[in-house]
């Protein structure tokens, strides 16, 4: 699937990309946070010593910055993604991808997010990434 940028997307990318030396893959805009999607092995060098590279993009753009590892399997990159999912189920019926994540009980409410905020930004990043359809949380 393609992604396609705004030019604010594509501004706030290379912004990243300047300070952090870091290339990215994806990049979405909400109203209070940017998610960036770097290259697989170079999330720490994004993040940087004591959080430094991440909190200077911060302090540039005005937003929270939450950045997630690449990786070109599916299962491996929604457990980057949520780091509180347990297991991944992936069902890839006639071209609809589907993805069944399964979390304890007491992560259920940090997964989804209030007013299911998490969950939408989840969606919509494996939507550009990996042309995933559908999110259930089990």
């Amino acid at each position: 699937m393609t992604i396609t940028l705004t030019t604010e997307s594509i501004r706030l990318l290379t912004l990243f990309e300047n300070i952090t030396n870091v290339s990215v893959k994806d990049c979405l805009v909400t109203k209070d946070t940017i998610y960036y999607v770097v290259e697989e092995g170079k999330i720490g060098l994004a993040i940087g010593k004591n959080g430094n590279s991440i909190k200077n993009v911060e302090k540039v753009v005005g937003k929270k910055i939450k950045v997630f590892e690449y990786s070109a399997n599916l299962e491996v990159f929604v457990k980057k993604l949520i780091p509180q999912c347990k297991g991944v189920k992936t069902d890839n019926n006639s071209g609809c991808v589907k993805v069944e994540i399964k979390v304890s009980k007491n992560d259920r409410g940090l997964v989804i997010g209030r007013g299911g905020e998490k969950i939408k930004v989840y969606k919509q990043i494996l939507k550009r990434i990996h042309n995933v359809l559908d999110i259930q949380v089990k």
